[in-house]
């Protein structure tokens, strides 16, 4: 295959000649007659530049990079499938293509190696995960805005960074779930949470402590389960919560993939929902609809949370948003029949 230094030597010119016109056909750095010599060569010799080199040499790749820090192949987790949709949703209405960054590191952050591939990229959406620590989220950005690299962040951020981010208010969504329960006459209400080390669980625990508060209620720190997604653990902990003298009325869980060894461990102690025990979620994924009762749950916009995040850092490449902007998408609740 014909190289760019083969057609420079056909040509008799130099190597940057040779660039110039491949990028750009009618580029004046270039005599007329030394083009026309170097295209004519470059068709002899069926050379023709990369695409990618045509990209970096204009500045622009038309390329977004995704990260994903993930145990777990990604297209197994409906919500990062949802996010996912509404970036190639944007992407192919804007003539942008997607390049996947995704590894399975015990840190949240960016590696040293997608931070060097990101240079073939215009910029980066950071896809914060449960493996992502605030510490990891930090560090990322850090190395992002050293690298001089655009980028904005999605989901479970709570700092004060000046970024770019779509997301949802979790701390918001804590109190509006104990706020639901408290007027549902519930006085005892226990919290499932996820990952101890992702700042989402410390915004919902935060907020569901404040809507008690405000509903008049107290928050019993026995009534808190931070399970870290393992559904032997929930298991246990719900039958230990039934065993006490003064069980809980009402369970918050803060994903919708808590809720499934909650409902199991309900109906192995005989008890009904919502009847003897409401059950609320969080994140409206389609389990909450193949369980019986139904689940009432929170709807996080995954589709929408892509979509805006890459529309967002389009706008941000292309110069027209220049201030670091935070969007947060609503978060309806859906009424089923469990809660």
């Amino acid at each position: 295959m014909a190289t760019i230094f083969d057609v420079a030597k056909a040509a008799k010119v130099s190597i940057a000649a040779v660039s110039l016109v491949m990028n750009d056909p009618e580029t004046p750095r270039v005599g007329a007659a030394k083009r026309k010599s170097i295209q004519k060569c470059a068709q002899k010799l069926g050379y023709s530049a990369s695409g990618l080199a045509k990209a970096l040499s204009s500045g622009s790749t038309k390329i977004l990079g995704l990260v994903v820090p993930m145990r777990d192949p990604i297209f197994f987790n409906n919500f990062i499938a949802g996010v996912l949709s509404g970036i190639q949703s944007c992407l192919m209405e804007r003539g942008y293509h997607l390049m996947i960054y995704t590894h399975n590191a015990s840190s949240g952050r960016i590696t040293k190696g997608e931070l060097t591939q990101s240079r073939f990229v215009d910029g980066v959406i950071m896809l914060n995960t449960r493996l992502c620590s605030m510490k990891d989220m930090r560090n990322s950005i850090e190395d992002l805005n050293y690298a001089k690299i655009p980028f904005v962040m999605t989901n479970c951020y709570a700092g004060k960074d000046a970024i770019y981010y779509v997301g949802v208010d979790d701390n918001a969504m804590g109190r509006r779930g104990a706020e639901y329960l408290a007027e549902r006459g519930h006085s005892r209400v226990a919290l499932i949470s996820g990952a101890a080390r992702s700042p989402m669980t410390a915004e919902l625990l935060a907020g569901f402590k404040a809507g008690l508060k405000n509903s008049g209620k107290r928050f019993d720190d026995r009534l808190h389960l931070c399970s870290e997604y393992d559904a032997r653990n929930i298991h246990r902990k719900v039958i230990a919560w039934f065993k006490r003298q003064h069980p809980p009325t009402a369970i918050f869980c803060t994903d919708d993939q808590l809720v499934e060894p909650v409902y199991r461990a309900l109906e192995e102690l005989g008890l009904k929902i919502p009847k003897d025990v409401s059950v609320l979620g969080r994140g409206n994924l389609p389990i909450g609809t193949a369980l019986t009762p139904q689940l009432t749950t929170f709807s996080i916009q995954s589709f929408d949370i892509g979509k805006n995040a890459a529309e967002l850092l389009i706008d941000v490449v292309q110069g027209h948003v220049v201030k670091p902007r935070r969007i947060y998408l609503n978060a309806p609740l859906i009424k089923r029949k469990s809660a």
